[in-house]
C-alpha cells in the first residue's frame, strides 16, 4: 500500500479556545500532522488530544500571543528538533520517518510588526536540514504565491526561496478573512518545500475551522499523485462566448 501523509496548517488565533473543534477536525479529515500558528500559549498552558503528541514554541516574552505548535499522531515515528524562538519568528520542527526518507516538518509564524530581512529567513531555514516542508503564516505577501500585492517582507522571503531553490506550495486563493469590511481577503498561509518533487505533493483548501484564517492541507506521498488536467475553454467566434471543455 502506498504511503502518504496529510499535513495541515492553520492560524488558530488561540489554540485553547478552538481545542474542541481541532479534535473533531483531526478525526474527520484523517490528519497526520497539524501545524498551528498563533497558539497564544505560555508555559502555563496545557492541552491534551487523545492519540496525538503536541510540541510548542511560545513567544519568547512568555506572554499569550504569537507562538507555534505541532500536533502529530503518536503512531508516527518522529522526534522533536530544536525550536526557533525569536520575537520576529517562532518555529517548531520535528523529524518524521513515516515515508521512505527522513523529513523535517516545521510550523512557522512571523508576527506582522517585525520587518524581517533576508538574513532573518536564511538563519531560520538553516535549522531545517536538507529535506523539509514548512507550513506557516509569515505575514509576507507576494504575487508569486498568490497574494494580491507584494510587500517588502514578501520580497525578502522570495529572495531566500529563489537563491536556495526552495519550492512554494500554495492554494493561490485567500486564506485570511479580515473582520474589517474595508479590508480585502488575501493569501497569507502557504507551504515551502525543499527536495520534494511537486509530482508527490498536493494542496487543498479547507473552510471547516473558525478563525480569521482558513486551513490548508498538504498531502506528501511516496508515489506520484495523479491530478486532473486544468480545464480548457473553446471560444465560439460567432457568438463570442467561451465554453468549458
Amino acid at each position: 500500500m502506498a504511503k502518504f501523509m496529510r499535513v495541515h496548517f492553520w492560524n488558530a488565533n488561540g489554540l485553547n479556545t478552538h481545542i474542541d473543534e481541532v479534535k473533531l477536525f483531526l478525526k474527520q479529515n484523517y490528519i497526520d500532522v497539524m501545524l498551528i500558528s498563533e497558539t497564544h500559549c505560555t508555559d502555563r498552558t496545557y492541552c491534551s488530544i487523545p492519540h496525538y503528541n503536541i510540541y510548542y514554541t511560545n513567544h519568547p516574552d512568555a506572554t499569550a500571543h504569537g507562538g507555534i505548535a505541532i500536533i502529530i499522531r503518536k503512531t508516527i515515528s518522529h522526534y522533536e528538533l530544536p525550536s526557533f524562538q525569536q520575537d520576529y519568528l517562532q518555529a517548531t520542527s520535528i523529524n518524521v520517518t513515516l515515508l521512505p526518507y527522513d523529513l523535517t516538518i516545521c510550523a512557522v509564524y512571523c508576527p506582522p510588526k517585525h520587518n524581517n530581512k533576508e538574513q532573518h529567513y536564511t538563519e531560520f531555514f538553516k535549522t531545517l536540514g536538507s529535506k523539509f516542508i514548512v507550513g506557516g503564516d509569515c505575514n509576507s505577501k507576494h504575487t508569486q504565491w498568490g497574494a494580491r500585492t507584494t510587500t517588502t517582507k514578501g520580497r525578502e522571503l522570495l529572495k531566500v526561496i529563489e537563491q536556495s531553490k526552495y519550492n512554494i506550495l500554495s492554494t493561490a486563493t485567500p486564506t485570511y478573512w479580515p473582520s474589517d469590511p474595508q479590508k480585502t481577503p488575501d493569501l497569507l498561509d502557504f507551504f515551502i518545500t525543499h527536495r520534494l518533487s511537486e509530482s508527490y505533493l498536493e494542496i487543498t483548501a479547507s473552510y471547516d475551522l473558525s478563525s480569521d484564517h482558513s486551513p490548508i492541507i498538504a498531502t506528501v506521498s511516496e508515489t506520484i499523485i495523479t491530478k486532473p488536467p486544468p480545464p480548457t475553454y473553446i471560444h465560439d467566434q460567432q457568438t463570442g462566448k467561451s465554453t468549458r471543455k
